[in-house]
């Protein structure tokens, strides 16, 4: 259970324990924006609702889908400082979830191909029946079955009759290369920012990366104004004067996810499709959770049980 709402040492500054219980405008609150139902001018908009959509929804809180933050204070808010603790890749993302799960499929015979795009799908009696990859076209058995876990825009062009979301946000990183490892608050490895560009700081040993999320304001800015401007962040939050920025690399995902915004959010088709041997899977597909690896982890899962069910 959430008692920290109750402990004042343990909320956003300014803020007062009615503010977090509001969470319950969140349940069913389709169509509508975080702006919506809650009062912009007062500080727990500006110090908690307002980062969280942001952060949570890559989407800005006034057009951001109200009801998809329902599930993440439901599951993880609520709950308690053990539920809302974030975990954190050791060694990166790729180590954590992408190799594991390749060693997991060669060990059972599975096949992997990198670089090989889907161009076309046969569509026959109501089912997939072939794949075509360019220079190879696979067949699909009638036992077979076909999950499609690819962004939005490539399974439109595939299922053409499909509706799916066509509205995307960005998010941009910033990668320092300090001359030390930054002195954050408590050695922790993660610090979360408001009031500036940015909204996270993770360090990794002498290597300091910055986020910033729904970046619409900061994707065309020139490098070195976008670095000056988050290391003026970084400054303020470390206490560190007038540093001057080390060495830094910026990389920009403009498609990093999915409008989080009512119209959107009801452009997300469900896993299964009209087509009896096909399922979808991504974050952007309806997993009840916003689109984020937790939904993208959780929309694998729902695929691979509807496969199944199929398959019995």
């Amino acid at each position: 259970v959430g008692w920290w709402v109750f402990a004042s040492g343990r909320r956003a500054p300014g803020t007062r324990a009615g503010d977090y219980l509001g969470a319950l405008k969140l349940r069913g609150a389709t169509g509508k924006t975080m702006a919506d139902l809650f009062d912009p001018a007062r500080p727990a908009y500006r110090r908690f609702w307002e980062p969280m959509a942001v952060a949570v929804l890559n989407t800005a809180a006034d057009e951001a889908a109200a009801g998809l933050l329902w599930p993440v204070m439901t599951e993880i808010v609520l709950r308690g400082e053990a539920a809302f603790r974030p975990c954190i890749a050791r060694d990166g993302l790729s180590e954590a979830f992408v190799d594991p799960a390749l060693a997991w499929l060669a060990a059972r015979g599975g096949e992997v191909r990198f670089n090989t795009r889907c161009r076309s799908a046969a569509i026959e009696d109501g089912r997939v029946a072939a794949l075509d990859f360019g220079t190879d076209r696979v067949a699909v058995g009638r036992g077979d079955t076909v999950v499609l876990a690819v962004p939005p825009a490539a399974t439109k062009s595939l299922l053409p009759d499909l509706t799916v979301p066509d509205d995307y946000r960005p998010i941009v990183n910033v990668h320092f290369r300090c001359p030390e490892p930054l002195p954050m608050p408590g050695d922790f490895p993660l610090l979360g920012l408001i009031g500036g560009t940015a909204q996270w700081i993770f360090r990794r040993g002498e290597i300091a990366s910055v986020t910033i999320s729904a970046a619409a304001g900061a994707v065309d800015l020139p490098g070195d104004a976008l670095i000056a401007r988050v290391w003026a962040d970084i400054r303020a939050a470390l206490s560190l004067g007038d540093t001057p920025p080390p060495p830094a690399r910026i990389l920009t995902e403009k498609r990093a996810t999915i409008a989080q915004t009512p119209a959107q959010v009801a452009r997300r088709p469900a896993t299964r499709t009209p087509l009896g041997n096909l399922f979808l899977a991504g974050d952007w597909t309806d997993t009840g959770l916003p689109a984020t690896i937790e939904g993208a982890i959780r929309s694998g899962a729902i695929a691979a049980h509807a496969a199944g069910a199929r398959r019995h």
